[in-house]
């Protein structure tokens, strides 16, 4: 993602909004401009939502009360008053509180939505939204409580925060707390981590194949020509570029035969990753524009329609497809690590690092915390799809969930504890490398080397095995190399 200019603003249009739009809002500090034609659509269909009431139709959370009351009737007179309790009877969050960026990044997805005209509610509703984003405002918003059938309880806390001295009209808080808002806006921030770490994972690889001394083989012409893959064939070309003047692609350069397939299924295993984002990414993309409100108001033609708009059930599947895409690609790094320290499989020195006369274990230790820690991320990898609500909430007429939410939380999640896990791959493949002394290595292995070295040093005999977190550190306060070099630009 570029990074957005100091001052930048993103606008909303209802239409149109971006990963790129979610990220410089979210975490480089943009704000807000709703577009001219958006406060247009939001004024016509705040005119089709009191003109459908006017004609004494039944609508839903405007003219008739929600959920198992349907048959209550709301008056104009009671509008306030049911808006007001709407927010009260679902604000039940508690619980751990979302980041300011998952905050920001649901009042961005919540804006959207409304921009569209969709909803019913008024520019005034959109604006304190937008003011909100603009002025940094602080919201406290529990993450807890959203069963994938619009994030009622979040949506709730933020309703609350931004609307109490503001009196809604009918039907604008069941558009606020009818929203996914929240499972979209996590979903948007997931899929941006998930690819910035496939990438990275990448690159790590080829730095592991240097320190293992492995067959090349597997990205070669023929063997990408033999099975066409999208995923598979981009990373196999990621993983050469990477390599490209390194001494595992020389003519009669000595190297394994038949690799273990933690290193032989490389491409494969960071191609399905790809693959499988790319799916979950368009999914994503497309939810940042779509309606997930009920009923859903036409410009168009005037009219309106009860839906199930927000069953996010097409979203919650994605993110199960992209989260099962990662779990054989981080699996596969603990068994690269576990190669590397056993001088039965890398031909190395027992743990990576020479022997002392004290026997001690050396980079052994860091492969144990490794496995445990890839064991965790399995289990965030494990599908939420076939999850199944009680059918007895709300008279039977909620009878289904998706759990959306969840799969996204679990989905940043992932992305997080797999980033710690590429960087621990990171500490044993830099090691290793250097333990081999084979030279030169790749244009890009070379320089991640020479960069991991300016935050641990080598660890010779005698020495203990450095901790990840300066190395994680050094990642996070100096990026650009590593951002070049997962780019391409560094190849």
């Amino acid at each position: 993602m570029v990074a957005a200019a100091a001052g930048s603003t993103v606008e909303v249009t209802g239409c149109d909004l971006s990963l790129a739009d979610i990220v410089a809002v979210a975490r480089q500090g943009a704000g807000v401009r709703i577009a001219t034609a958006a406060i247009d659509k939001l004024a016509r269909g705040r005119e089709v939502l009191v003109a459908a009431a006017a004609r004494g139709e039944r609508i839903y959370g405007v003219t008739t009360s929600v959920g198992p009351k349907t048959s209550s009737v709301i008056s104009a007179a009671d509008a306030a008053e049911f808006n007001r309790r709407l927010l009260q009877v679902h604000n039940a969050g508690h619980g751990p509180l979302a980041e300011p960026e998952v905050v920001r990044a649901t009042l961005l997805v919540l804006l959207n939505s409304l921009a569209s005209g969709r909803t019913g509610v008024r520019p005034l509703v959109a604006q304190v939204i937008a003011d909100a984003i603009n002025s940094k405002r602080a919201i406290e918003m529990h993450v807890w409580g959203s069963m994938g059938q619009s994030d009622m309880s979040s949506m709730a806390d933020l309703a609350i925060a931004l609307f109490e001295d503001i009196e809604l009209q009918a039907g604008e808080a069941l558009a606020l707390v009818n929203a996914s808002a929240m499972a979209i806006a996590q979903a948007a921030l997931s899929v941006v981590d998930l690819d910035r770490l496939l990438h990275f994972s990448t690159l790590v690889s080829a730095l592991s194949m240097e320190g293992y001394a492995a067959n090349p083989s597997i990205v070669s012409d023929i063997a990408l020509r033999s099975r066409p893959l999208p995923g598979l064939t981009a990373h196999g070309l990621a993983i050469r570029r990477h390599l490209a003047q390194s001494y595992l692609l020389q003519p009669g350069a000595a190297r394994n035969h038949q690799d273990p397939l933690c290193f032989r299924s490389l491409p494969m295993l960071q191609g399905v990753a790809h693959d499988n984002l790319a799916f979950a990414r368009g999914q994503v993309e497309q939810e940042l524009n779509a309606s997930q409100g009920n009923p859903v108001f036409s410009l168009e033609d005037g009219g309106l329609a009860a839906v199930a708009n927000f069953d996010m059930v097409s979203l919650c599947m994605a993110l199960d497809v992209a989260r099962l895409g990662f779990a054989p690609l981080l699996t596969s790094s603990t068994e690269r690590v576990a190669k590397l320290v056993d001088l039965t499989w890398s031909g190395l020195a027992a743990g990576l690092i020479e022997e002392d006369g004290i026997g001690a274990p050396g980079f052994n230790g860091v492969a144990l915390f490794h496995k445990a820690i890839t064991s965790e991320a399995r289990l965030l990898a494990a599908p939420l799809s076939g999850e199944l609500a009680s059918s007895s909430h709300s008279n039977g007429v909620m009878d289904r969930a998706s759990l959306a939410a969840l799969g996204a939380r679990r989905a940043l999640e992932l992305a997080r504890i797999g980033r710690s896990i590429v960087t621990m791959e990171l500490l044993v493949a830099a090691q290793a490398a250097e333990l081999r002394g084979r030279t030169p290595l790749g244009r890009s292995t070379g320089r991640l080397l020479a960069y991991v070295r300016e935050a641990l040093p080598f660890a010779a005999a005698g020495q203990r095995p450095p901790n990840v977190q300066p190395l994680l550190d050094h990642i996070a306060a100096k990026p650009a190399l590593l951002d070049e070099l997962l780019s391409g630009a560094g190849t």
